[in-house]
Protein backbone atom coordinates (compact mmCIF):
# COMPACT_ATOMS: atom_id res chain seq x y z
CA UNK A 1 0.00 0.00 0.00
CA UNK A 2 1.18 3.52 -0.80
CA UNK A 3 2.11 5.08 2.56
CA UNK A 4 1.48 8.62 1.32
CA UNK A 5 -2.07 7.67 0.42
CA UNK A 6 -2.47 5.93 3.78
CA UNK A 7 -1.32 9.00 5.68
CA UNK A 8 -3.70 11.25 3.77
CA UNK A 9 -6.54 8.86 4.51
CA UNK A 10 -5.76 8.69 8.22
CA UNK A 11 -5.37 12.47 8.53
CA UNK A 12 -8.64 12.98 6.68
CA UNK A 13 -10.42 10.44 8.86
CA UNK A 14 -9.10 12.04 12.04
CA UNK A 15 -10.28 15.44 10.82
CA UNK A 16 -13.71 14.08 9.94
CA UNK A 17 -13.98 12.44 13.37
CA UNK A 18 -13.80 15.91 14.92
CA UNK A 19 -16.98 16.85 13.04
CA UNK A 20 -19.33 13.89 13.40
CA UNK A 21 -22.73 13.83 11.79
CA UNK A 22 -25.50 15.35 13.82
CA UNK A 23 -28.21 12.79 14.47
CA UNK A 24 -30.82 14.79 12.57
CA UNK A 25 -28.56 14.76 9.51
CA UNK A 26 -29.14 11.04 9.00
CA UNK A 27 -32.61 10.68 7.46
CA UNK A 28 -34.51 7.45 6.82
CA UNK A 29 -36.58 7.78 3.63
CA UNK A 30 -39.52 5.37 3.63
CA UNK A 31 -40.78 4.11 0.28
CA UNK A 32 -43.74 1.74 -0.04
CA UNK A 33 -46.02 0.64 -2.86
CA UNK A 34 -48.32 3.47 -1.78
CA UNK A 35 -45.50 6.02 -2.22
CA UNK A 36 -42.99 4.39 -4.59
CA UNK A 37 -41.38 7.58 -5.91
CA UNK A 38 -41.94 10.18 -3.17
CA UNK A 39 -40.45 9.15 0.17
CA UNK A 40 -41.59 9.90 3.71
CA UNK A 41 -38.66 11.24 5.72
CA UNK A 42 -38.22 9.68 9.18
CA UNK A 43 -35.82 10.01 12.09
CA UNK A 44 -34.90 7.27 14.60
CA UNK A 45 -37.53 8.37 17.13
CA UNK A 46 -40.88 7.06 18.35
CA UNK A 47 -42.94 10.12 17.27
CA UNK A 48 -41.46 10.10 13.76
CA UNK A 49 -42.11 6.39 13.18
CA UNK A 50 -45.56 6.45 14.83
CA UNK A 51 -46.97 8.82 12.19
CA UNK A 52 -45.40 7.04 9.21
CA UNK A 53 -46.62 4.54 6.61
CA UNK A 54 -44.40 1.83 8.15
CA UNK A 55 -46.27 -1.47 8.65
CA UNK A 56 -45.03 -4.35 10.82
CA UNK A 57 -46.73 -6.85 8.53
CA UNK A 58 -44.27 -6.08 5.73
CA UNK A 59 -40.63 -7.13 5.40
CA UNK A 60 -38.26 -4.18 5.80
CA UNK A 61 -35.32 -3.44 3.51
CA UNK A 62 -32.74 -0.90 4.74
CA UNK A 63 -30.35 0.48 2.11
CA UNK A 64 -27.09 2.33 2.86
CA UNK A 65 -25.34 4.27 0.10
CA UNK A 66 -21.59 4.93 -0.13
CA UNK A 67 -19.57 8.16 -0.01
CA UNK A 68 -20.41 11.03 -2.34
CA UNK A 69 -24.00 9.86 -2.81
CA UNK A 70 -27.46 10.41 -1.30
CA UNK A 71 -30.97 9.01 -1.72
CA UNK A 72 -31.28 10.70 -5.10
CA UNK A 73 -28.28 8.72 -6.36
CA UNK A 74 -28.05 5.77 -8.74
CA UNK A 75 -27.88 3.09 -6.04
CA UNK A 76 -31.27 3.97 -4.55
CA UNK A 77 -32.74 4.60 -8.01
CA UNK A 78 -31.92 0.99 -8.94
CA UNK A 79 -32.83 -0.90 -5.78
CA UNK A 80 -36.05 0.82 -4.64
CA UNK A 81 -38.18 0.07 -7.73
CA UNK A 82 -36.72 -3.44 -7.97
CA UNK A 83 -37.68 -4.36 -4.41
CA UNK A 84 -41.12 -2.73 -4.57
CA UNK A 85 -41.90 -4.59 -7.80
CA UNK A 86 -40.84 -7.92 -6.31
CA UNK A 87 -42.39 -7.58 -2.83
CA UNK A 88 -44.71 -5.40 -0.77
CA UNK A 89 -42.03 -4.09 1.60
CA UNK A 90 -41.10 -1.15 3.78
CA UNK A 91 -38.05 0.24 1.99
CA UNK A 92 -35.89 2.55 4.10
CA UNK A 93 -33.23 4.41 2.10
CA UNK A 94 -30.82 5.98 4.58
CA UNK A 95 -29.40 9.36 3.57
CA UNK A 96 -26.10 10.12 5.33
CA UNK A 97 -24.69 12.58 2.78
CA UNK A 98 -23.45 14.99 5.48
CA UNK A 99 -21.18 12.32 6.89
CA UNK A 100 -20.06 10.82 3.60
CA UNK A 101 -19.14 13.84 1.49
CA UNK A 102 -15.64 12.35 1.02
CA UNK A 103 -14.18 8.88 1.41
CA UNK A 104 -12.13 9.74 4.51
CA UNK A 105 -15.12 11.37 6.20
CA UNK A 106 -17.25 8.34 5.37
CA UNK A 107 -14.71 5.93 6.88
CA UNK A 108 -14.74 7.96 10.09
CA UNK A 109 -18.53 8.18 10.24
CA UNK A 110 -19.38 4.55 9.41
CA UNK A 111 -19.59 3.59 13.13
CA UNK A 112 -22.04 6.41 13.88
CA UNK A 113 -24.17 5.52 10.86
CA UNK A 114 -24.30 1.89 11.96
CA UNK A 115 -25.31 2.94 15.48
CA UNK A 116 -28.16 5.13 14.18
CA UNK A 117 -29.46 2.36 11.91
CA UNK A 118 -29.38 -0.04 14.86
CA UNK A 119 -31.22 2.50 17.02
CA UNK A 120 -33.95 2.80 14.39
CA UNK A 121 -34.37 -0.99 14.21
CA UNK A 122 -34.32 -1.35 18.00
CA UNK A 123 -37.11 1.24 18.28
CA UNK A 124 -39.11 -0.72 15.71
CA UNK A 125 -38.59 -3.89 17.74
CA UNK A 126 -38.92 -2.60 21.30
CA UNK A 127 -41.60 0.07 20.87
CA UNK A 128 -43.61 -1.10 17.87
CA UNK A 129 -43.34 -4.89 18.17
CA UNK A 130 -41.59 -5.34 14.85
CA UNK A 131 -39.98 -8.74 14.22
CA UNK A 132 -36.22 -8.47 13.72
CA UNK A 133 -36.44 -11.53 11.46
CA UNK A 134 -38.22 -9.31 8.91
CA UNK A 135 -35.14 -7.08 8.39
CA UNK A 136 -32.64 -7.10 5.52
CA UNK A 137 -29.82 -4.55 5.27
CA UNK A 138 -28.12 -3.89 1.95
CA UNK A 139 -25.11 -1.60 1.69
CA UNK A 140 -22.86 -0.56 -1.17
CA UNK A 141 -19.25 0.56 -0.71
CA UNK A 142 -18.85 2.15 2.73
CA UNK A 143 -22.51 1.36 3.32
CA UNK A 144 -21.57 -2.32 3.29
CA UNK A 145 -19.28 -1.90 6.31
CA UNK A 146 -21.92 0.28 8.02
CA UNK A 147 -24.43 -2.53 7.51
CA UNK A 148 -22.14 -4.76 9.54
CA UNK A 149 -21.88 -2.23 12.38
CA UNK A 150 -25.68 -1.95 12.41
CA UNK A 151 -26.10 -5.72 12.44
CA UNK A 152 -23.90 -6.20 15.49
CA UNK A 153 -25.62 -3.36 17.40
CA UNK A 154 -29.19 -4.49 16.74
CA UNK A 155 -30.83 -6.39 19.58
CA UNK A 156 -31.31 -9.88 18.18
CA UNK A 157 -29.88 -11.36 15.00
CA UNK A 158 -31.03 -10.02 11.67
CA UNK A 159 -31.33 -12.78 9.08
CA UNK A 160 -29.54 -11.26 6.09
CA UNK A 161 -27.00 -8.59 5.13
CA UNK A 162 -26.11 -8.05 1.47
CA UNK A 163 -22.77 -6.23 1.09
CA UNK A 164 -22.09 -4.85 -2.38
CA UNK A 165 -18.40 -4.31 -3.21
CA UNK A 166 -17.19 -3.25 0.26
CA UNK A 167 -14.01 -1.15 -0.05
CA UNK A 168 -10.49 -2.13 0.96
CA UNK A 169 -8.60 1.11 1.74
CA UNK A 170 -8.71 1.82 5.46
CA UNK A 171 -10.48 -1.43 6.35
CA UNK A 172 -7.90 -4.23 6.57
CA UNK A 173 -7.44 -3.79 10.33
CA UNK A 174 -10.44 -1.57 11.01
CA UNK A 175 -12.51 -2.88 13.96
CA UNK A 176 -15.68 -1.67 12.21
CA UNK A 177 -15.09 -3.86 9.16
CA UNK A 178 -17.93 -6.07 7.97
CA UNK A 179 -17.86 -9.49 9.68
CA UNK A 180 -19.71 -12.71 8.95
CA UNK A 181 -21.04 -12.64 12.53
CA UNK A 182 -23.02 -9.45 11.84
CA UNK A 183 -26.09 -11.38 10.60
CA UNK A 184 -27.31 -14.93 10.35
CA UNK A 185 -26.14 -14.81 6.75
CA UNK A 186 -23.76 -12.22 5.30
CA UNK A 187 -23.71 -12.26 1.49
CA UNK A 188 -20.97 -10.31 -0.31
CA UNK A 189 -20.55 -9.37 -3.96
CA UNK A 190 -17.10 -8.33 -5.22
CA UNK A 191 -16.81 -6.37 -8.47
CA UNK A 192 -13.55 -4.40 -7.93
CA UNK A 193 -11.64 -6.76 -5.62
CA UNK A 194 -8.11 -5.54 -4.73
CA UNK A 195 -8.57 -2.45 -6.94
CA UNK A 196 -11.13 -0.47 -4.96
CA UNK A 197 -12.99 -3.29 -3.27
CA UNK A 198 -12.04 -5.78 -0.59
CA UNK A 199 -10.42 -8.86 -2.07
CA UNK A 200 -10.55 -11.52 0.62
CA UNK A 201 -13.86 -13.15 1.51
CA UNK A 202 -15.80 -11.32 4.23
CA UNK A 203 -19.09 -13.17 4.51
CA UNK A 204 -20.66 -16.57 4.81
CA UNK A 205 -20.96 -16.56 1.02
CA UNK A 206 -18.84 -14.37 -1.27
CA UNK A 207 -19.55 -13.96 -4.98
CA UNK A 208 -16.90 -12.71 -7.42
CA UNK A 209 -18.53 -11.38 -10.59
CA UNK A 210 -16.42 -12.03 -13.69
CA UNK A 211 -13.50 -12.88 -11.43
CA UNK A 212 -14.30 -10.01 -9.05
CA UNK A 213 -11.54 -7.55 -10.07
CA UNK A 214 -13.26 -5.57 -12.83
CA UNK A 215 -16.27 -5.88 -15.09
CA UNK A 216 -15.67 -6.57 -18.80
CA UNK A 217 -18.04 -3.85 -20.03
CA UNK A 218 -16.10 -1.13 -18.17
CA UNK A 219 -12.62 -1.10 -19.71
CA UNK A 220 -10.26 0.79 -17.40
CA UNK A 221 -12.96 2.49 -15.32
CA UNK A 222 -12.53 0.10 -12.40
CA UNK A 223 -13.14 2.56 -9.57
CA UNK A 224 -16.37 3.92 -11.03
CA UNK A 225 -18.02 1.72 -13.63
CA UNK A 226 -17.05 -1.67 -12.21
CA UNK A 227 -18.11 -0.63 -8.71
CA UNK A 228 -21.50 0.56 -9.99
CA UNK A 229 -22.19 -2.84 -11.50
CA UNK A 230 -22.38 -4.33 -7.99
CA UNK A 231 -25.79 -2.76 -7.45
CA UNK A 232 -26.83 -3.11 -11.09
CA UNK A 233 -26.39 -6.88 -10.74
CA UNK A 234 -28.18 -6.82 -7.37
CA UNK A 235 -31.17 -4.89 -8.78
CA UNK A 236 -31.38 -7.35 -11.68
CA UNK A 237 -31.37 -10.25 -9.23
CA UNK A 238 -34.37 -8.74 -7.43
CA UNK A 239 -36.18 -7.97 -10.69
CA UNK A 240 -35.62 -11.57 -11.79
CA UNK A 241 -37.73 -12.77 -8.86
CA UNK A 242 -40.63 -10.62 -10.09
CA UNK A 243 -40.44 -11.95 -13.66
CA UNK A 244 -41.35 -15.33 -15.09
CA UNK A 245 -38.46 -17.42 -16.44
CA UNK A 246 -35.83 -14.73 -15.77
CA UNK A 247 -32.27 -15.98 -15.52
CA UNK A 248 -30.38 -15.80 -12.21
CA UNK A 249 -26.77 -15.17 -11.20
CA UNK A 250 -25.80 -18.76 -10.45
CA UNK A 251 -22.34 -19.14 -8.95
CA UNK A 252 -19.75 -21.86 -9.43
CA UNK A 253 -18.04 -22.89 -6.22
CA UNK A 254 -14.32 -22.15 -5.92
CA UNK A 255 -11.79 -24.19 -3.96
CA UNK A 256 -9.99 -21.01 -2.89
CA UNK A 257 -10.07 -17.23 -3.22
CA UNK A 258 -7.09 -17.43 -5.60
CA UNK A 259 -9.20 -19.34 -8.14
CA UNK A 260 -11.59 -16.42 -8.56
CA UNK A 261 -9.06 -14.13 -10.30
CA UNK A 262 -8.34 -16.66 -13.04
CA UNK A 263 -11.99 -17.74 -13.16
CA UNK A 264 -10.79 -21.31 -12.78
CA UNK A 265 -13.53 -22.38 -10.38
CA UNK A 266 -15.08 -25.72 -11.31
CA UNK A 267 -17.08 -26.76 -8.26
CA UNK A 268 -20.80 -27.20 -7.84
CA UNK A 269 -23.30 -24.60 -9.07
CA UNK A 270 -25.43 -24.51 -5.96
CA UNK A 271 -25.65 -20.87 -4.86
CA UNK A 272 -27.43 -17.90 -6.44
CA UNK A 273 -26.45 -14.30 -5.83
CA UNK A 274 -29.07 -11.82 -4.64
CA UNK A 275 -32.80 -12.33 -5.02
CA UNK A 276 -35.53 -11.81 -2.44
CA UNK A 277 -35.22 -15.12 -0.60
CA UNK A 278 -33.89 -15.12 2.94
CA UNK A 279 -30.89 -17.42 2.71
CA UNK A 280 -29.74 -19.65 5.52
CA UNK A 281 -27.38 -22.40 4.36
CA UNK A 282 -25.23 -20.92 1.58
CA UNK A 283 -21.54 -20.76 2.34
CA UNK A 284 -18.22 -20.56 0.52
CA UNK A 285 -16.61 -18.70 -2.37
CA UNK A 286 -18.32 -18.50 -5.76
CA UNK A 287 -17.68 -16.94 -9.14
CA UNK A 288 -20.13 -16.16 -11.91
CA UNK A 289 -19.75 -14.73 -15.41
CA UNK A 290 -22.16 -12.22 -16.91
CA UNK A 291 -23.29 -11.07 -20.31
CA UNK A 292 -21.87 -7.73 -21.44
CA UNK A 293 -25.33 -6.17 -21.75
CA UNK A 294 -28.68 -6.60 -20.05
CA UNK A 295 -29.88 -9.02 -18.98
CA UNK A 296 -26.52 -9.70 -17.34
CA UNK A 297 -27.40 -12.97 -15.64
CA UNK A 298 -26.62 -16.11 -17.62
CA UNK A 299 -28.48 -18.58 -15.42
Amino acid sequence: MNWAITCVLLIGAASAAQFPMRENQVVFHLFTRDNPTSSQALLPSIPSIATSRFLNSRKTIIALHSFGENVQGNFIAHVVPAHLAAENVNFLAVDWRFGSFAYSAGVANVPQLGELVARFVNILTNDFGNNVNMIRIIGVGLGAHAAGVAGRRIVGNIPHIVALDPPLLGWTHNPNKLLKTDANLVEVLHTTATNYGYGDPLGHVDFYANGGRSQPMCGDLVLTCSHIYSYIYYAESINADAEANAKKFVGTKCASYEETASQACNGTRDATFGGIAVKSSESGIYSFATNVRQPFAKG
